[in-house]
């Protein structure tokens, strides 16, 4: 009798794409990291000078780069913004500190008086503005100097911290443009929302490499002009090209099961929204997690998360919390649903009819996922432990490879 090959290899995603303390605000989001307080007499015009930088106290409407933020550019800014997922979700006065924010970072402001006199309220809605542009790959954090008359704060001038000086921002801008314009070339004129994101989720799968010592892992030049990254990366990636091609995208930051910080992606196709984390499905990451894996006993890309809810993000993923976040519950753009790879029932005529297409279409792997843990372990008893499988494949061998994942209720087949 034929026997299931002993080769199986765990496709569960148990890690993060980050090692322990590589996310954290300073590097990723963007923490105030210099703070100078000045508790002088506005009114007298002095200076102090702290062990960080030289404060010069002056009058509310003295502080340089305020004059041309006029009132018609912000209007402009919050009518651009108002597609943007984190934005959208602040509310109105969070919003004015965001395109305050916005306008400091991408005019290289020197020093901005913001809105806001809570010192609490900037790095929320640093982190926001970040989250929303991911186009913004120059800054690292920013500083902050706030002015107080007494015990009273009088107001708090804001400036962003650089990576690189303004004119090689630049000439960064026009070299990321042209990598992404280049990628989306293969996009045919009349592809669906859905295909939009397939190919955007398998293009930089394709284009990139999971590697943590990567020059700029933190944004998207990594990936554009260097092509090897680390989750922030590839997300960030993601929705820029997402953001090019009219879909929304956002990046979202949390946890994974053994607690390691991750970036992922929430996006919205055809009106719903989906979880879509291209960083776990490619093989490079799944060679760096398991030391020594051959990456082709593996399938190049996994389709475990692209479109996919909130309950199937939560089994490996845990969300952050800088503002709430959607309930994902529609499959309908789910790639399985969409490839007919998505089993409500152990129905193996739709098996025969999917392995049958694969084939045709000369793919390497097929992979099914159920609906549910009852499903999936009928699907396992019948196709692995009866061996009903070598009815399908018929690949005239006495061996088949595969991988099962009970946490995500896929079982994949080579052909």
């Amino acid at each position: 009798m034929k026997k299931i090959g002993c080769l199986l290899f765990c496709c569960v995603f148990l890690c993060g794409c980050l090692l322990p303390g590589e996310i954290d605000k300073d590097t990723v989001l963007g923490e105030a990291k210099l703070v100078t307080e000045s508790s002088l007499p506005m009114e007298q015009g002095e200076t102090e000078k702290t062990s960080k930088e030289e404060v010069t106290t002056q009058s509310k409407d003295e502080v340089q780069g305020t004059d041309t933020f006029t009132d018609d550019i912000k209007a402009e800014m919050m009518r651009e913004q108002q597609n943007l997922y984190y934005f959208s979700n602040l509310e109105i006065t969070r919003q004015n500190l965001y395109v305050e924010i916005l306008y400091g970072l991408e005019n290289y402001v020197e020093e901005m008086e913001i809105s806001t006199k809570d010192t609490a309220e900037i790095d929320k809605v640093f982190q926001c503005v970040l989250m929303d542009h991911p186009e913004i790959f120059y800054t690292d954090g920013y500083s902050f100097v706030k002015y107080t008359l007494g015990e009273e704060v009088k107001k708090i001038t804001f400036k962003g911290t650089y990576v690189y000086t303004k004119e090689e921002k630049e000439k960064r801008e026009k070299l990321v443009e042209n990598a992404a314009l280049e990628l989306l070339n293969g996009i045919p004129e009349d592809a669906t929302d859905y295909e939009k994101v397939k190919y955007v989720y398998e293009t930089v799968i394709k284009n990139t490499e999971y590697d943590m010592e990567a020059e700029d892992n933190q944004n998207i030049c990594s990936v554009f002009l260097n092509g090897a990254s680390v989750c922030q990366g590839y997300a960030k990636a993601v929705q820029y090209l997402l953001m090019k091609l009219d879909i929304p995208a956002t990046l979202v930051v949390g946890t994974v099961e053994n607690g390691e910080g991750h970036a992922w992606n929430l996006v919205k196709v055809n009106n719903r929204y989906y979880y879509l984390d291209a960083t776990w499905g490619d093989a490079s990451y799944m060679v760096h997690l398991q030391d020594g894996q051959e990456k082709e006993h593996m399938p190049a890309i996994n389709y475990d998360y692209l479109c996919v809810t909130t309950e199937e993000i939560l089994r490996t993923h845990s969300l952050g919390d800088l503002v709430l976040l959607p309930l994902c519950d529609s499959l309908e753009d789910n790639y399985y649903v969409q490839e007919g790879a998505y089993f409500a029932e152990a129905d193996f005529a739709q098996l025969e009819q999917l392995i049958k297409r694969y084939k045709e279409e000369g793919r390497e792997t097929v992979t099914l996922r159920c609906s549910d843990d009852a499903v999936y372990q009928k699907m396992v008893e019948e196709l692995l432990n009866k061996q009903r499988i070598f009815r399908y494949l018929d690949n005239n061998s006495n061996s088949i490879l595969y991988t099962d994942s009970p946490k995500q209720r896929c079982i994949t087949f080579w052909l």
